[in-house]
Protein backbone atom coordinates (compact mmCIF):
# COMPACT_ATOMS: atom_id res chain seq x y z
CA UNK A 1 0.00 0.00 0.00
CA UNK A 2 1.59 3.56 -0.86
CA UNK A 3 2.11 6.24 1.34
CA UNK A 4 -1.00 8.24 -0.21
CA UNK A 5 -3.40 4.99 0.30
CA UNK A 6 -2.26 4.54 3.85
CA UNK A 7 -3.07 8.65 4.65
CA UNK A 8 -6.23 8.02 3.12
CA UNK A 9 -7.07 4.79 4.81
CA UNK A 10 -6.19 7.00 8.36
CA UNK A 11 -8.22 9.23 7.48
CA UNK A 12 -11.33 7.12 6.68
CA UNK A 13 -11.36 4.84 10.25
CA UNK A 14 -14.19 4.63 12.17
CA UNK A 15 -15.02 7.50 14.40
CA UNK A 16 -12.65 9.67 12.06
CA UNK A 17 -14.95 9.86 9.15
CA UNK A 18 -18.48 12.17 8.72
CA UNK A 19 -19.56 13.15 5.56
CA UNK A 20 -19.99 17.15 6.56
CA UNK A 21 -17.10 16.85 8.40
CA UNK A 22 -14.59 16.00 5.38
CA UNK A 23 -16.59 18.77 3.24
CA UNK A 24 -15.53 21.24 5.90
CA UNK A 25 -11.94 20.12 5.53
CA UNK A 26 -11.70 18.97 9.28
CA UNK A 27 -11.59 14.90 8.04
CA UNK A 28 -8.84 15.17 5.19
CA UNK A 29 -5.58 13.10 5.48
CA UNK A 30 -2.95 14.41 7.44
CA UNK A 31 0.81 13.52 7.54
CA UNK A 32 4.06 14.70 8.89
CA UNK A 33 7.84 15.16 7.31
CA UNK A 34 10.83 15.73 9.64
CA UNK A 35 12.45 19.03 8.49
CA UNK A 36 16.49 19.73 9.01
CA UNK A 37 18.18 22.87 9.07
CA UNK A 38 21.18 21.46 8.72
CA UNK A 39 22.07 21.74 5.13
CA UNK A 40 24.77 18.70 5.16
CA UNK A 41 21.80 16.16 7.81
CA UNK A 42 18.79 17.80 5.38
CA UNK A 43 20.51 16.47 1.64
CA UNK A 44 21.96 13.14 3.36
CA UNK A 45 17.97 12.54 5.02
CA UNK A 46 16.86 13.64 1.42
CA UNK A 47 19.10 11.17 -0.65
CA UNK A 48 18.30 8.26 1.79
CA UNK A 49 14.45 9.02 1.53
CA UNK A 50 14.28 9.00 -2.19
CA UNK A 51 16.05 5.18 -2.22
CA UNK A 52 13.66 4.32 -0.02
CA UNK A 53 11.04 5.65 -2.15
CA UNK A 54 12.85 3.67 -5.11
CA UNK A 55 13.07 0.60 -3.32
CA UNK A 56 9.33 0.66 -2.43
CA UNK A 57 8.08 1.61 -6.02
CA UNK A 58 10.23 -1.99 -7.12
CA UNK A 59 8.21 -3.72 -3.98
CA UNK A 60 4.90 -2.44 -5.37
CA UNK A 61 5.93 -3.61 -8.52
CA UNK A 62 3.72 -6.93 -9.44
CA UNK A 63 4.98 -10.47 -10.23
CA UNK A 64 8.07 -9.73 -7.79
CA UNK A 65 9.60 -13.21 -6.60
CA UNK A 66 10.26 -13.80 -2.81
CA UNK A 67 13.98 -13.57 -3.46
CA UNK A 68 13.94 -10.52 -4.87
CA UNK A 69 11.09 -9.48 -2.29
CA UNK A 70 13.69 -10.17 0.64
CA UNK A 71 16.45 -8.76 -1.47
CA UNK A 72 14.73 -5.23 -1.43
CA UNK A 73 13.45 -5.39 1.80
CA UNK A 74 16.71 -6.06 3.56
CA UNK A 75 18.06 -3.11 1.25
CA UNK A 76 15.15 -0.91 2.67
CA UNK A 77 15.71 -2.00 6.12
CA UNK A 78 19.72 -0.85 5.93
CA UNK A 79 19.10 2.24 4.41
CA UNK A 80 16.58 2.96 7.17
CA UNK A 81 19.05 2.42 9.81
CA UNK A 82 21.34 4.38 8.06
CA UNK A 83 18.95 7.01 7.99
CA UNK A 84 17.56 6.93 11.94
CA UNK A 85 21.75 6.73 12.70
CA UNK A 86 21.88 10.13 11.21
CA UNK A 87 19.04 11.54 12.39
CA UNK A 88 20.00 9.96 16.11
CA UNK A 89 23.21 11.80 15.68
CA UNK A 90 22.04 15.17 14.87
CA UNK A 91 18.59 14.75 16.65
CA UNK A 92 18.72 18.99 17.56
CA UNK A 93 18.58 19.97 14.01
CA UNK A 94 15.34 18.44 13.21
CA UNK A 95 11.65 19.91 13.62
CA UNK A 96 8.40 18.04 12.37
CA UNK A 97 6.13 19.40 10.15
CA UNK A 98 2.54 18.40 10.46
CA UNK A 99 0.34 18.56 6.94
CA UNK A 100 -3.12 18.74 6.30
CA UNK A 101 -4.96 18.03 2.82
CA UNK A 102 -7.01 21.18 2.15
CA UNK A 103 -10.15 20.81 -0.65
CA UNK A 104 -9.27 21.46 -4.63
CA UNK A 105 -11.68 24.73 -3.58
CA UNK A 106 -9.24 26.12 -1.33
CA UNK A 107 -6.59 25.62 -3.45
CA UNK A 108 -8.16 27.56 -6.60
CA UNK A 109 -9.59 30.12 -4.00
CA UNK A 110 -5.54 30.64 -3.12
CA UNK A 111 -4.63 31.02 -6.86
CA UNK A 112 -7.58 33.42 -7.85
CA UNK A 113 -5.60 35.36 -4.92
CA UNK A 114 -2.15 35.18 -6.09
CA UNK A 115 -3.80 36.15 -9.75
CA UNK A 116 -5.60 39.25 -7.95
CA UNK A 117 -2.23 40.54 -6.81
CA UNK A 118 0.24 39.43 -9.56
CA UNK A 119 -2.43 39.24 -12.70
CA UNK A 120 -1.22 37.69 -16.01
CA UNK A 121 0.58 39.64 -18.63
CA UNK A 122 0.47 38.83 -22.10
CA UNK A 123 3.78 39.39 -25.06
CA UNK A 124 1.61 39.57 -28.25
CA UNK A 125 3.34 39.54 -31.72
CA UNK A 126 1.65 39.34 -35.36
CA UNK A 127 1.70 35.88 -36.88
CA UNK A 128 3.42 36.49 -40.12
CA UNK A 129 1.14 33.58 -41.66
CA UNK A 130 -2.10 34.36 -40.64
CA UNK A 131 -1.57 38.30 -40.06
CA UNK A 132 -3.42 37.61 -36.48
CA UNK A 133 -2.03 39.35 -33.43
CA UNK A 134 -1.07 36.38 -30.79
CA UNK A 135 -0.48 36.49 -27.22
CA UNK A 136 1.77 34.32 -25.20
CA UNK A 137 0.91 34.62 -21.33
CA UNK A 138 4.18 35.74 -19.36
CA UNK A 139 5.49 33.75 -16.92
CA UNK A 140 5.62 35.47 -13.30
CA UNK A 141 7.78 34.37 -10.55
CA UNK A 142 6.33 36.39 -8.21
CA UNK A 143 3.32 34.92 -8.86
CA UNK A 144 4.47 31.82 -8.58
CA UNK A 145 6.39 32.29 -5.16
CA UNK A 146 3.02 34.12 -3.76
CA UNK A 147 1.32 30.93 -4.69
CA UNK A 148 3.48 28.58 -3.23
CA UNK A 149 3.88 30.81 -0.03
CA UNK A 150 0.03 30.49 0.23
CA UNK A 151 -0.14 27.26 0.06
CA UNK A 152 2.64 26.27 2.55
CA UNK A 153 0.70 28.50 4.78
CA UNK A 154 -2.31 26.42 4.24
CA UNK A 155 -1.30 23.14 4.54
CA UNK A 156 1.08 23.35 7.76
CA UNK A 157 -0.91 23.31 10.66
CA UNK A 158 1.92 22.42 13.37
CA UNK A 159 5.85 22.32 13.98
CA UNK A 160 7.58 21.16 16.74
CA UNK A 161 11.22 21.88 17.52
CA UNK A 162 13.63 19.45 18.76
CA UNK A 163 12.58 20.22 22.36
CA UNK A 164 8.89 19.43 22.11
CA UNK A 165 7.60 22.91 22.11
CA UNK A 166 4.89 23.15 19.44
CA UNK A 167 3.87 26.61 17.06
CA UNK A 168 0.01 25.71 16.17
CA UNK A 169 -0.01 26.66 12.62
CA UNK A 170 2.16 29.67 10.30
CA UNK A 171 1.48 33.01 9.16
CA UNK A 172 1.93 34.29 5.68
CA UNK A 173 4.87 35.66 6.65
CA UNK A 174 6.45 32.68 8.52
CA UNK A 175 5.71 30.59 5.46
CA UNK A 176 7.75 33.15 3.30
CA UNK A 177 11.02 33.29 5.76
CA UNK A 178 10.99 29.68 5.90
CA UNK A 179 10.82 29.63 2.20
CA UNK A 180 14.15 32.27 2.29
CA UNK A 181 16.01 30.49 4.85
CA UNK A 182 15.62 26.62 5.00
CA UNK A 183 18.13 24.78 3.48
CA UNK A 184 16.55 23.37 -0.62
CA UNK A 185 16.52 19.57 0.44
CA UNK A 186 14.33 20.55 3.23
CA UNK A 187 12.31 22.69 1.05
CA UNK A 188 11.92 20.36 -0.81
CA UNK A 189 10.85 17.91 0.98
CA UNK A 190 7.93 20.26 2.44
CA UNK A 191 6.71 21.08 -1.20
CA UNK A 192 6.76 17.62 -2.36
CA UNK A 193 5.07 16.58 1.07
CA UNK A 194 1.87 19.07 0.35
CA UNK A 195 2.07 17.93 -3.68
CA UNK A 196 1.71 14.29 -2.07
CA UNK A 197 -1.11 15.77 0.19
CA UNK A 198 -3.20 17.06 -2.54
CA UNK A 199 -2.99 13.91 -4.70
CA UNK A 200 -4.38 11.82 -1.34
CA UNK A 201 -6.64 14.27 -0.75
CA UNK A 202 -8.17 14.28 -4.22
CA UNK A 203 -8.04 10.07 -3.69
CA UNK A 204 -10.06 10.93 -0.51
CA UNK A 205 -12.62 12.37 -2.21
CA UNK A 206 -13.17 10.16 -4.18
CA UNK A 207 -13.07 7.42 -1.88
CA UNK A 208 -15.72 9.33 0.44
CA UNK A 209 -18.23 9.80 -2.42
CA UNK A 210 -18.19 6.37 -3.38
CA UNK A 211 -18.98 5.42 0.84
CA UNK A 212 -20.93 7.84 1.01
CA UNK A 213 -23.71 6.77 -2.20
CA UNK A 214 -23.18 3.12 -1.22
CA UNK A 215 -24.35 3.85 2.35
CA UNK A 216 -27.25 6.17 0.95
Amino acid sequence: MSDIQEMVEEAKRPGKFNIVDAVRGRAYPKNTVDVFIDEEVAYNVAELNELIDKIGQEMDKKNVDKKHMDKLLAERDKIMSDREKIIEEMGGTKYVFHLTGISEGDRQDIYDKALKQHPMKYDKSRSPLTGMVEKEEIEDPERDRYFTTLLWQSHITKIVAPDGSEQEGITYEDALELRRILPLAAITTITEAIEKMRASTALFMISVNEDFLAKS
